[in-house]
């Protein structure tokens, strides 16, 4: 049984696949989601801690009011250290925040390919990386592994997906909302290789859980599922749409998928922009 450390009180409303929200959006809880693997943060926003016998790894500060939380929260399970900080890809809704961490002494640690974004769009509250990984990396400390894996260009191009070596759980932050659209809008990902993507990973059999970096402390491989659907469908639409001679706003306000998808959290906010995106990725090559 998952241990539940509550940070503040709060009251969940049952999540299913159609993605109830949260009565509480923002309240901050403290999930393990396997030995020494904490799930931390609110539906808003979400991170992992892994506690090991030398010291804690932690993931995406969020912000500097969030990384004072966290800290309190990995206070709460260890008097450890914080060892490392290892950002999931570059944006700032994740890495910003960090430097109590830094002044603790922590090295943090972000694929090669952030950087050109760090340095392109600075913000005076992102802790540049200390160090960088090319491609898959074990990042080993006292008695626990993080594997940080690679797959290449799909929600932007440096995102990491993380894995404590011997957990059926991942950390794929942005990857997957669970039962939610996600923001589709997102000029910077790769429509196409962000399903190649999920595809790898649902064929995996080392893991039956992830950690999003949005939405509930922990999620089945169904979500992962349901949003790989998703998204083919709706690529499918809109290429069926231009097939059709739908162009620009009459397609977007056209764009209808399957019943299944359609209380997916977000649909109806998000899915015109959505089209939108996958439109210039059909007829503009990105």
């Amino acid at each position: 049984m998952r241990l539940f450390l509550i940070v503040s009180a709060i009251c969940y409303a049952a999540i299913s696949p159609a993605g109830a929200q949260p009565l509480d959006l923002f309240t901050k809880t403290t999930t393990e989601v396997a030995p020494g693997v904490y799930s931390y943060g609110a539906f808003t926003a979400r991170s992992l801690f892994v506690v090991t016998s030398d010291g804690v790894i932690t993931t995406d500060p969020v912000g500097s009011k969030n990384a004072v939380d966290m800290r309190a929260a990995i206070a709460e399970v260890t008097d450890q250290p914080v060892k490392y900080v290892v950002y999931s890809h570059q944006h700032w809704d994740h890495v910003l925040g960090g430097q109590l961490f830094k002044d603790e002494g922590a090295t943090f640690i972000s694929h090669d390919k952030c950087i050109p974004h760090f340095v392109g769009h600075p913000n005076d509250d992102l802790v540049m990386p200390d160090q960088t990984v090319t491609g898959d990396h074990d990042l080993t400390l006292g008695d626990k592994t993080l594997k940080l894996m690679y797959f290449g260009h799909n929600h932007g191009d440096c995102m990491l997906v993380m894995q404590v070596d011997g957990t059926d759980v991942l950390y794929i932050n942005d990857l997957v909302t669970p039962y939610s659209v996600g923001l589709g809008f997102m000029p910077d990902y790769d429509p196409g290789e962000w399903v190649r993507t999920l595809h790898e990973l649902e064929a995996r059999d080392d893991w039956t859980e992830f950690v999003g970096g949005h939405g509930i402390p922990v999620a089945p491989k169904e979500a992962m599922v349901q949003r790989r659907r998703y998204m083919e469908a709706l690529m499918k639409a809109v290429r069926d749409g231009i097939a059709n001679g739908q162009r620009l706003e009459a397609l977007y306000d056209n764009i209808e998928l399957p019943e299944e998808f359609r209380e997916m959290r977000g649909y109806n906010t998000h899915i015109r922009r959505a089209a939108e995106r996958i439109y210039h990725y059909y007829t503009m090559g990105w």
